[in-house]
């Protein structure tokens, strides 16, 4: 399946929950819940199926082979040996909409299957799915940098028009205490979510592998205002587990003043000035 459908239209979300950092304005609304995959990978998002695929302007990462774009082989730079054949982040590639995907290769892995204290396969998938661990000291990340995709669809759109990576899902895997997903504009945080938050809003238990109360799919949706270009995911501990990637893109026609507008506009500076003038 190709991975990006044609950008055709703006899209909209509701959404009901919503969490943020304490430091940071309320910039996203966040739920949970999305659709069982067709590809035996747990949950995916209600807006596109790694086999079906879905609706226009969604992309999904689902770090296995089989269903990225075959044009664009993915990398296999954070595969674990044995599963080469498998799995790969099919968004670090040579095309000119590729992701940027970094990391530390000895803090990150792609791979099926559970590993008992390093990895947990997220409940119900047994396809690739990514992980980052801390390898048991300090905090480690992986990082998608989104800024070339967005470069990408900017310049095959009108100079009049916003846009923006609005929506964000992702399958989140035996969520623990010590993980968290952080979201950049330009280098600027604007929202996160916390394991202890995603725990404690569904009653889970750290590390719980199987109940859906710490394996769920969460969706963030964000104004257009305030859309993020890049993902960070934490961990302090072992370890962060995730698959099924999904953004969605939105656009925003950015309003022009119509020229008797301008004109007004203009007479009441001139007329402010005048004004200025005359009580001296």
């Amino acid at each position: 399946m190709n991975k990006f459908s044609s950008f055709t239209k703006a899209l909209t979300l509701t959404a009901a929950v919503v969490l943020g950092s304490s430091n940071v304005a309320n910039a996203a609304t966040i739920t949970f819940g999305g659709a069982t995959a067709n590809d035996g990978s747990g949950l995916t998002s209600s807006f596109i199926d790694p086999v079906t695929g879905g609706l226009s302007g969604y992309f999904i990462e689902t770090f296995d082979i089989a269903t990225g774009d075959p044009t664009f082989p993915g990398s296999t730079a954070y595969t674990k040996p044995g599963f080469e054949s498998e799995c790969a982040v099919n968004s670090l590639n040579g095309g000119p909409i590729g992701v940027d995907v970094t990391a530390n290769l000895s803090e990150v892995g792609i791979r099926k299957g559970t590993v008992p204290g390093a990895a947990a396969a997220p409940a119900n998938d047994t396809t690739c799915y990514g992980y980052v661990t801390n390898n048991g000291s300090g905090t480690s990340s992986i990082t998608f940098d989104y800024n070339d995709l967005l470069t990408y669809f900017t310049n095959s759109i009108s100079s009049n028009t916003l846009l923006g990576i609005t929506y964000l899902g992702f399958y989140w895997g035996s969520v623990d205490t010590y993980n968290d997903f952080k979201f950049y504009s330009g280098g600027s945080l604007v929202t996160q979510i916390t394991g202890s938050q995603l725990l404690s809003a569904l009653g889970g238990q750290s590390g719980n592998q199987s109940s859906p109360a710490s394996n769920t799919y969460v969706n963030i949706a964000f104004s257009i205002a305030e859309q993020f270009d890049t993902l960070v995911i934490d961990t302090s501990g072992i370890a962060g587990e995730f698959d099924n990637i999904v953004i969605g893109l939105s656009t925003r026609e950015i309003p022009v003043p119509a020229p008797t507008g301008l004109a007004l506009f203009a007479f009441g500076l001139v007329a402010l000035g005048l004004r200025s003038r005359l009580k001296r």
